[in-house]
């Protein structure tokens, strides 16, 4: 039996009035340009985003958010309290069974792969109709939907992203380009260290691996299970031309990476003749010192800065002198002994790696000149306030809850099936029918121990709000700084104790009541089953 996911490409490819112009893409070995960008003003960004989709030149299907001025998949710049009123444009074309037909409020059914709609990640924006809701939120082909909410006054100032969430295709839409950068202004508000730096955005995709020459009766063990981007360059299996990257010699600049992969891991690393150390200074959109209980100002300088399918790091970089040869690059991650049913393993029964594997590549090279052009410079807002309670860290968990990762693959003809379950339930895959798996109330904050029972990696993420990391593998560790998206390492198939790590999570904001989900980010996981809902009640007296 065929794969479902490729039962929908191949539907897809069929559909008329694709074309290669929809979605341009850069060449392979380009220089890195800047995304485009679109800045709120007098307290408002409103504009509308078309979404389309394209046949590239390799065959797979592309897709993207195409601003009013032709600007595609822009990086979407607020400041605290703004209002944004996006409208979404679904010009994807009908499927074979489905009609044209206007967007409902937020009333469910039945998502097909022209079907779409649109997360805030990261955000604590409230999940309800218009604003950050994903569970009920369709937008059929052909179709408009409106979204129009506030940029919450207390959100951490930072990097976020938008991206589609329709359950079943999202993996397909990511891997296609759909994601952009999302920035919360007044970073600079937090550590002055980058303060009049400048600034750049880099925004790492995955996309299907193109067809190759590549003899099939001797598979390479390096070959990916996803080729890479860097703001669209791709850089290609077998090849691997990077990018390329300017700089002024010596310069020091603040660097924005989201990792918008569907489904690949990246640890980035700076390499050259000389050690190289990133200073971070923020994850997933909280920098060091909001609201961890760290001093301001805070930088943790790092060889390599791990970040999983939609993880974010901010760092300054030091550039190297006029001459010297330096290039960021992905190194190796492991993500599991086995392959999974989508991907059969190579001849003879080697498996030199899983089919998601991630081998070191080199994303771009960087070029330092005299005259490299400036990237913009981090643009300020007014004062910050910190918030007033008490970190997450130092805060007395409500209650305690565990859950696991697990998997099955029925039979070498059917799709694995993915689940999230809390401990002591049976697992069963997501179902967008049912209830909320988990409820809890405004004002909450729970000790949750995430254990992975499957033999590949598992990155957990939850909408709305932010965790601190306490343990890993059951030993505590210092990790205050806030996240919402961490991975947990595979299961060697034969060690007494799971791996895990333990999170303390944050109900405490009144803007996340509502219903909302927590999934594994990988989304092939996610689109097969492995996400739950939680509902958060208002605060009980």
């Amino acid at each position: 039996m065929l794969n479902l996911r490729f039962i929908v490409v191949v539907f897809l490819f069929a559909l008329p009035g694709f074309s290669q112009q929809v979605c341009p893409r850069p060449e392979a070995g380009s220089q890195v340009a800047s995304p485009p960008e679109l800045h709120s003003s007098q307290g408002k960004l409103e504009l509308t985003l078309a979404f389309r989709s394209a046949q590239g030149p390799e065959g797979h299907i592309r897709y993207c958010y195409i601003a009013d001025d032709g600007a595609e998949t822009p990086t979407l710049r607020v400041h605290r309290g703004d209002q944004i009123v996006l409208k979404l444009k679904n010009e994807l074309i009908p499927g074979a069974h489905a009609m044209a037909m206007p967007a409902t409020d937020c009333a469910g059914g039945m998502m097909d792969a022209s079907s779409t709609n649109l997360h805030f990640h990261g955000l604590t924006v409230p999940p309800v109709c218009h604003q950050d809701e994903t569970v009920k939120t369709l937008v059929p082909a052909a179709s408009t939907f409106e979204y129009h909410f506030q940029i919450p006054k207390d959100e951490p100032p930072g990097l976020y992203w938008y991206h589609p969430h329709p359950h079943g295709f999202s993996e397909q839409q990511v891997l296609g380009g759909a994601s952009g950068a999302l920035i919360v202004e007044g970073i600079d508000q937090i550590n002055r260290a980058i303060k009049g730096l400048p600034e750049r955005v880099l925004v790492l995709r995955d996309q299907w691996v193109r067809d190759s020459k590549i003899d099939p009766k001797k598979p390479d063990p390096n070959k990916p299970g996803k080729d890479l981007s860097v703001n669209f360059v791709p850089v290609l299996y077998p090849e691997y031309q990077p990018a390329i990257i300017r700089m002024k010699p010596g310069e020091r600049q603040f660097w924005r990476v989201l990792n918008a992969s569907a489904d690949t891991y990246i640890d980035l690393k700076v390499q050259s003749a000389k050690p190289q150390f990133l200073g971070v200074i923020a994850l997933d959109g909280v920098p060091f010192g909001y609201a961890d209980g760290s001093p301001a100002d805070h930088i943790v300088w790092q060889s390599h800065i791990l970040l999983p399918p939609a993880g974010r790091a901010e760092f300054i970089f030091n550039g190297s002198a006029l001459g010297e040869a330096a290039a960021l690059i992905t190194q190796a991650v492991e993500t599991g002994p086995t392959y999974d049913a989508d991907s059969p393993p190579p001849l003879n029964g080697v498996i030199a790696a899983d089919d998601d594997n991630s081998p070191t590549r080199t994303l771009a090279n960087i070029v330092t000149a005299a005259d490299a052009a400036e990237p913009n410079t981090e643009e300020t807002s007014l004062p910050l306030t910190k918030p007033t309670e008490t970190p997450l860290a130092q805060t007395k968990p409500t209650r305690e809850r565990k859950l696991f990762f697990s998997e099955t693959t029925p039979d070498a003809q059917h799709p694995a099936v993915f689940y999230i379950t809390e401990n002591g339930k049976t697992p069963v895959p997501y179902d967008p029918n049912a209830g909320p798996n988990i409820t809890v109330h405004q004002g909450d904050v729970e000790d949750w121990t995430i254990e992975n029972r499957s033999q590949e990696t598992h990155a957990f993420h939850i909408h709305q709000t932010h965790f601190v990391v306490l343990e890993r593998h059951s030993v505590p560790v210092d990790e205050p700084h806030l996240r919402d998206t961490i991975n947990v390492p595979y299961w060697d198939g034969f060690t007494p104790l799971f791996p895990s790590i333990k999170i303390r999570i944050d109900f405490r904001d009144p803007n996340i009541v509502g219903t909302f989900p927590y999934h594994c980010h990988i989304l092939q996981h996610e689109d097969g089953g492995m996400m739950g809902t939680i509902r958060v009640e208002p605060k009980t007296r």
